[in-house]
């Protein structure tokens, strides 16, 4: 068994078969993930591997481990998988997964290419900003023949704001084009805005997009969800995202980086995500000047789970992560990505942590009413939905399209259009054009990846509040009595259970 990062084979994960039926009598199991999690040691790198830690005539390749013996990363042919779980029937050997951010990717879209060799349609989309005239770059515009099934074309303005769409020959009219300023680019400070009924007659297209004016209220602070400096003071909050950069409005107790081979404290964000989410919890700027988060005090802890250039994250090191964060003692964790499949290594993380006295948050995922996404999906997380207020956002801005019954009680609130929805649904928040930070400013986001530090921080804001409960031994009833807290001082907005779950939270 070797530890290299160029290891043949797919990427596995090796955990002990345990549960509540058998939880003595996997010992072998156990040993061997003791064995294989010792050589990814710093102190056994290049140990030769026992002989009981071959599969199929071949040494297996270790990459990392989640903790010693425990929940190993390695890379496996066919024949090796099927040669293990012959000599280890007490393991459970499953396929590495991919999550990626939950905000909602307005930008993602099925091309309409139409057939080989037909002529095309083009349509010139400018784009400026909405208060000055002047042309937006680097902004992606997206036209769409069917918005609901994300079909269309997609281009990006270049310096003089200009984007080309092509379509084929047939498409005589796009149900909307959307313009979208990206976290990263130099028009990031603006709103996304959008034209409906858009006919391909030839002539251009000007789309403009309102700045953002942090001295306006948005969805979170028309809900009450922005909080003083103490807010949230002695409580603990974990980030597990695209890492968190630096930001005059941020402040971090602790960066850890869980990506193996990168430097353990290089907590850089390069997609934007994970400063935004962090904003949203624990944002610290001056009224009307910067972004107050919800629970300012907290002390944040941020885990960079995805790798340098890389737009999704592996299920191990998201169990990683958790497992670092929970370690370190933090009291919530904030989990604003997910997938579609199951992701048994992060189960096993999050039913640690609940026994050890921390709760999950999940975003339930933003595939349009879908069932709730993984781990959101799980029993022992706290997952949450995405609500919108009308009145929030420009009106010329594309939040306007995520409008959607059903409605609350009061009409202005709705679930947004893209929300997962279902029975596990714990708690709904704020998650349509929502401004907060990334690397370099301010930008607008919206998904279930947003509502679920709105969550997150109002959750922390009240377990401060409760100081015997912060200071109780770290076990099942602590964890417990948490959920509990937050179920019972949650409020309906009159959606239902399947949409809102026990509802806001402030």
């Amino acid at each position: 068994m070797t530890e290299t990062a160029s290891s043949p084979g797919a990427l596995f994960v090796m955990l002990p078969g345990i549960n509540v039926w058998n939880e003595h009598s996997s010992r072998e199991s156990l040993s061997f993930l003791r064995s294989a999690g010792r050589l990814v040691s710093p102190r056994r790198a290049g140990a030769a591997a026992p002989a009981s830690l071959q599969a199929a005539g071949a040494a297996l390749h270790v990459l990392d481990r989640v903790a010693p013996a425990d929940t190993v990363l390695v890379a496996l042919s066919a024949a090796q998988r099927l040669a293990l779980q012959r000599e280890h029937p007490g393991l459970r050997i499953v396929p590495v997964t991919e999550l990626v951010p939950l905000w909602y990717r307005r930008t993602w879209v099925r091309p309409a290419l139409g057939p080989a060799g037909q002529k095309r349609r083009a349509l010139q989309v400018t784009v400026t900003d909405a208060a000055t005239g002047q042309p937006l770059a680097g902004v992606d515009v997206v036209g769409f023949t069917d918005r609901a099934q994300r079909i269309g074309a997609a281009a990006t303005t270049n310096a003089k704001g200009v984007a080309r769409l092509s379509f084929a020959q047939s498409v005589q009219a796009l149900e909307v084009v959307e313009a979208v300023p990206g976290p990263g680019a130099g028009a990031a400070g603006h709103w996304p805005a959008f034209a409906k009924d858009v006919a391909l007659d030839g002539a251009g297209l000007v789309i403009a997009c309102p700045p953002i004016d942090l001295a306006t209220q948005d969805a979170r602070g028309h809900y009450g969800l922005q909080g003083g400096d103490e807010d949230g003071a002695g409580v603990k909050v974990a980030v597990i995202d695209t890492g968190v950069a630096r930001h005059p409005d941020l402040r971090l107790r602790r960066v850890r980086n869980v990506v193996r081979g990168e430097p353990p404290g290089q907590g850089d964000d390069e997609v934007g995500h994970g400063t935004h989410v962090a904003g949203i919890i624990a944002g610290r700027g001056k009224a009307g000047q910067g972004v107050r988060g919800v629970a300012p005090g907290v002390a944040l802890h941020a885990y960079r789970v995805f790798g340098k250039g890389e737009q999704t994250a592996t299920s191990f090191n998201v169990a990683k992560a958790i497992r670092q964060a929970v370690d370190d003692g933090c009291d919530l964790i904030n989990l604003s990505l997910g997938g579609a499949d199951e992701v048994p290594e992060i189960w096993r993380e999050i039913q640690r942590a609940r026994a050890l006295g921390a709760v999950c948050l999940a975003a339930a995922g933003n595939e349009y009413r879908a069932p709730v996404g993984y781990p959101g999906r799980y029993s022992q997380v706290l997952a949450v939905s995405a609500c919108g207020r009308k009145g929030t956002f420009p009106a010329q801005s594309a939040q306007t399209l995520t409008i959607a019954k059903p409605y609350g009680t009061d009409r202005k609130d709705f679930i947004a259009d893209f929300s997962n929805v279902g029975c596990e649904i714990n708690l709904t928040g704020p998650g349509v054009g929502i401004v907060s930070t990334v690397p370099g400013g301010y930008a607008v986001m919206d998904g279930t990846s947003m509502a679920c530090p709105a969550m997150t921080g109002s959750l922390a804001r009240l377990l401060a509040r409760k100081p015997r409960l912060l200071r109780a031994e770290r076990n099942q009833q602590r964890s417990d009595a948490i959920v509990r807290l937050a179920l019972e001082a949650a409020r309906p907005l009159g959606f239902g259970a399947d949409f809102e779950g026990a509802g806001l939270l402030r």
